[in-house]
């Protein structure tokens, strides 16, 4: 190996690790593009991202005056279940991940004694950009309430509570669909009320176990209990003050798009543990490469790349992963075979292929361990290589190759012998 086939090789490490961002950066950008339609689609198609029910509340024109001097008090109790059935869709490079959601919420309400027949109204808002709500009902004291319509301004159900300074009850109850997360805000966030919360208790069930808690929310009271089918979340208390909402964040998928960009951008990290194997193991078994070799190794591991890229538009990502790998890996074996023999190719390229570009590569679909399995594999490789070249003299691998003794000239040939 002479200095300057290892600085060949180094350029053509440097051109493919180019390729490797354009394309990272080709896969970000149409990505971003997919998510910004599709997201608008999938929404006017299933509902909006991050359903929030607000907490209802009590109206109560105590003097008789207008609203605007309306006293506004909560619920003295809240019961409320929740049915959470999580589905997938997939979309171009893109998963969403989508619900029905079933709510049922029954709520005390303590009438304020007053000379009206109807001296307050529970004040009830749906969530908002929901398309449609199935099998919405609504019962005063366990009979059905003739709905109005909702407000126009603010999505709201309003039911008006007798004024006889008894306890009614106000049942709710709909069906709706959202994506990304289902939240409670038990605060009236519309009005800039912290409220104190009276005998509330709020049962989520779902069909997932993979139950997570969206950031800044408050937790249930205890960790969540496993079902046939999923998980149950409860929060219960008999006072609180709080402004935080409560919900349950759906459980996401790694997105094609995204892992594809990843493993592109660190592909070039990959293929250099690959040469630098490469290169120990041939100056070990004393088989010099070209760097023409070099090249045709470094096209077979990008093949992996642009054909993930745009095979995950077709079929989900862990069988496009599989495809492109298969491909990749008789891509350098079968070069290999024709340049050093099988059992080279197979025992010593195939296996560092299957190690550097395809294990590191599936550590993106490990989420939270993909930088500890990296590391892990470099520290081996170092130690490994260590071992192995520690008695190896670089100078004389770099060194000039020692000048070849002159080709002594033909003698001349003797003249022909005369007749």
């Amino acid at each position: 190996m002479t200095s300057f086939r290892f600085f060949v090789i180094i350029v053509i490490f440097g051109a493919v690790g180019c390729a490797w961002l354009v394309l990272g950066t080709t896969i970000e950008y149409r990505t971003a593009a997919f998510d910004r339609s599709l997201a608008e689609e999938v929404s006017a198609r299933w509902g909006p991202s991050s359903l929030v029910q607000p907490a209802p509340y009590l109206i109560a024109d105590l003097d008789g005056n207008s609203p605007k001097s309306a006293t506004v008090l909560d619920p003295s109790a809240s019961a409320i279940t929740v049915d959470l059935l999580h589905e997938q869709r997939y979309m171009g490079l893109l998963w969403f991940s989508t619900y029905t959601v079933k709510f049922s919420g029954e709520y005390t309400v303590q009438a304020p004694a007053a000379a009206k027949a109807a001296a307050a109204e529970l004040v009830f808002r749906l969530p908002e950009r929901v398309r449609a709500f199935e099998d919405l009902t609504v019962t005063l004291d366990s009979q059905p309430y003739a709905l109005q319509g909702t407000g126009a301004a603010d999505n709201a159900l309003r039911v008006a509570i007798p004024g006889d300074g008894k306890s009614h009850t106000v049942s709710v109850a709909y069906a709706a669909r959202g994506r990304d997360r289902w939240e409670y805000a038990v605060g009236n966030e519309d009005r800039g009320r912290i409220p104190l919360i009276q005998g509330f208790k709020l049962t989520a069930t779902t069909n997932f176990r993979e139950i997570d808690y969206p950031k800044g929310s408050i937790s249930p009271v205890k960790k969540a209990e496993e079902t046939k089918t999923g998980m149950q979340a409860a929060w219960q208390y008999n006072n609180l003050r709080a402004s935080q909402r409560m919900g349950i964040e759906m459980p996401p998928v790694p997105e094609a798009g995204v892992v594809a960009a990843r493993m592109s951008f660190f592909a070039p990290v990959s293929l250099l543990f690959f040469f630098t194997v490469l290169f120990t193991i041939t100056l070990l078994k004393q088989l010099p490469l070209h760097p023409m070799h070099y090249l045709f190794i470094s096209a077979g591991f990008f093949a992996f790349h642009i054909l993930l890229a745009y095979l995950v538009d077709k079929i989900p990502l862990d069988q496009a992963f599989w495809i492109c790998a298969v491909v990749s890996v008789f891509l350098v074996v079968s070069y290999i075979r024709l340049v050093a023999g099988v059992k080279f190719a197979v025992v010593y390229v195939g296996l560092a292929q299957l190690v550097y570009l395809v294990g590191f590569s599936y550590a993106f679909l490990w989420k939270g361990n993909t930088g500890l399995t990296v590391v892990i594999g470099a520290i081996v490789t170092l130690f490994v290589l260590m071992q192995a070249t520690g008695k190896v003299n670089w100078n004389d691998v770099f060194g000039k190759p020692p000048a070849r003794p002159p080709v002594p000239a033909p003698a001349p040939a003797p003249p022909p012998a005369k007749p």
